[in-house]
């Protein structure tokens, strides 16, 4: 079993921010504190660093090379996967935007037979605990870039199509489902339902939330905007102490004042940060997606002094792992959760190390194969 010890750096949790040491067993955190192992170990030197956990993003439509919408291959996940890695992204949603239903079965298939194996014992390169359906279901008036020909109704038997046990989370236009059937269908089966792209009024969107939709998708994007007489979703998500609000911190999708208005009205616990991140950011001034990877969004959200940088990863890593019921095993340094974790230099707030499955990524490489697709043991707990 290899040992690995990280010694004084500044610990950051949603619970405690202190300088001490982190042991490593394996692919675990087997102690916090409590002094040096007795058996032979590589030691890290963590002084002048914050250490966090991994981050992980709730939305990741893909990046040069790899989009999660398009034909998929294992070279390229795998090139993409190291490129996350390396800016500290240890766990991902794959995102699959509004498509032709036959590519969007295959690629989730792809991903299952490829990725959903333990493969013999081999440990993986990114956490994948499960897919994002960013539509079809979407509203016609708000679809942005999801092909309209391929939006769907918001319908039991539509979803029966394309959701399986591997969707975690699934972006809807909820007014698209008035007798709620379609919600209670993926409430039972444990998937995560967040309102986005869709036109719903305040009232809709209220009635939603008061039925089980527990997130927004990307604030304020793709939604109605917020007027004094015609509040909309917006203002509905942002009441509702339930609900917590996606947001993308890259200063284009919203204006740094607004993501300010979001954390201090809903509050750090129900703030989640995401990419949205695509190959392309932009199309002729429109909005694909972005080209924001998560380390850069927890820099901006520091330097526009939206946030601290302890609440800056709990937004980024503790709040989307509990969300998922996964806050046991990554999101958070305790002892019994994957030893995923970044020592960011306490200066410039860069990445001098990213280890991940207890190795330092620069040291790991040949002993990693490409991910799993891994669902909660508990989603009953969502």
């Amino acid at each position: 079993m290899r040992s690995l010890l990280i010694t004084g750096a500044m610990l950051v949790t949603p619970l405690e921010e202190r300088i001490t040491d982190v042991r490593l067993e394996s692919d675990k955190i087997a102690q916090i504190g409590g002094g040096r192992p007795d058996s032979d170990f590589k030691e890290i030197d963590g002084s002048d660093c914050y250490l966090t956990p991994g981050l992980f993003d709730l939305q990741v439509n893909g990046g040069p090379g790899c989009d999660f919408w398009e034909e998929l291959s294992w070279e390229k996940i795998a090139a993409f996967s190291r490129r996350l890695l390396d800016r500290g992204l240890t766990s991902i949603l794959p995102t699959f935007i509004t498509g032709d239903l036959g590519r969007l079965k295959a690629n989730r298939d792809f991903l299952k037979a490829q990725l959903g194996l333990e493969r013999s014992g081999e440990k993986p390169l990114v956490r994948m605990p499960g897919i994002h359906f960013e539509g079809p279901c979407l509203s016609p008036q708000k679809s942005g870039v999801h092909p309209p020909q391929h939006l769907k109704a918001l319908e039991v038997a539509v979803l029966k199509e394309f959701v399986d046990e591997s969707c975690s989370l699934i972006t809807i236009a909820p007014e698209l489902d008035p007798s709620f059937a379609a919600i209670s269908y993926l409430q039972e089966r444990g998937i995560l339902c967040s309102l986005g792209h869709s036109n719903a009024s305040f009232e809709e969107a209220r009635a939603a939330f008061e039925r089980g939709v527990k997130l927004m998708t990307h604030t304020f994007n793709a939604l109605p905007p917020m007027h004094h007489r015609q509040p909309g979703a917006v203002a509905a998500a942002l009441l509702d102490p339930n609900v917590s609000c996606c947001v993308i911190p890259d200063g284009l999708h919203l204006h740094p004042a607004m993501v300010e208005l979001i954390i201090k009205t809903k509050g750090v616990d129900k703030t989640i940060m995401v990419s949205d991140i695509a190959s392309i950011g932009t199309s002729q001034g429109g909005l694909v997606g972005s080209s924001l990877i998560l380390d850069q969004g927890v820099r901006n959200l520091v330097k526009w002094g939206a946030c601290t940088f302890g609440q800056a990863l709990q937004m980024s890593a503790y709040n989307p792992a509990r969300l998922l019921g996964l806050e046991d095993q990554i999101g958070q340094i305790k002892v019994g959760a994957f030893a995923d974790l970044i020592l960011w230099d306490r200066k410039t707030l860069e990445i001098k190390e990213v280890i991940f499955n207890g190795l330092p990524l620069a040291h790991g490489d040949e002993t990693h194969a490409l991910g799993t697709l891994l669902r909660s043991a508990s989603k009953s707990e969502k």
